[in-house]
């Protein structure tokens, strides 16, 4: 006789709540890089669009934060066409008046992370090229990329 704690596979309901707590997504390493007093911080995929963001503080409409993003992820492929003769952008940071940008390419897709003018990146891009992050975000982002095949199949 199943208790109504337990589900149709068996599993406690409570079991099933752990697993789930335990799972790290997205989400929770763009999270992670706000301890890097970041405004904003995003995952920009190849077409320019947003897998996922969390800020802080952003004035910007999502309008405009959209193709802010399409125009980094824009930038980062007119930059790729010069990586046989040059070497391949580890970074880019562009400083305006009161902001910064930090965009980083990882597997096919960008991170972009907004801070404060006055505040030291290299820690922050330390933290992005390191393995372990790159191999944490890459199993988010193969999570991504197989329910983006999976749909268009």
């Amino acid at each position: 006789m199943q208790t109504s704690a337990q589900n149709c596979t068996g599993l406690l309901a409570y079991d099933i709540l752990l697993v789930y707590m335990e799972e790290k997504d997205l989400g929770y390493y763009l999270e992670s890089l706000l301890k890097y007093d970041l405004e904003y911080v995003s995952v920009i995929n190849p077409q320019g669009r947003i897998l996922d963001h969390t800020s802080r503080h952003l004035d910007l409409s999502q309008g405009k934060l959209e193709m802010l993003c399409m125009g980094i992820r824009l930038q980062h492929s007119m930059q790729s066409d010069f990586d046989e003769d040059l070497g391949a952008v580890n970074y880019i940071v562009t400083e305006r008046d009161n902001l910064k940008f930090i965009s980083v390419p990882i597997l096919s897709n960008v991170i972009l992370a907004i801070a404060k003018k006055g505040k030291d990146h290299k820690p922050l891009i330390e933290k992005l090229l390191s393995k372990e992050f790159f191999s944490d975000l890459k199993t988010q982002l193969d999570q991504y990329n197989t329910v983006t095949i999976g749909i268009g199949a």
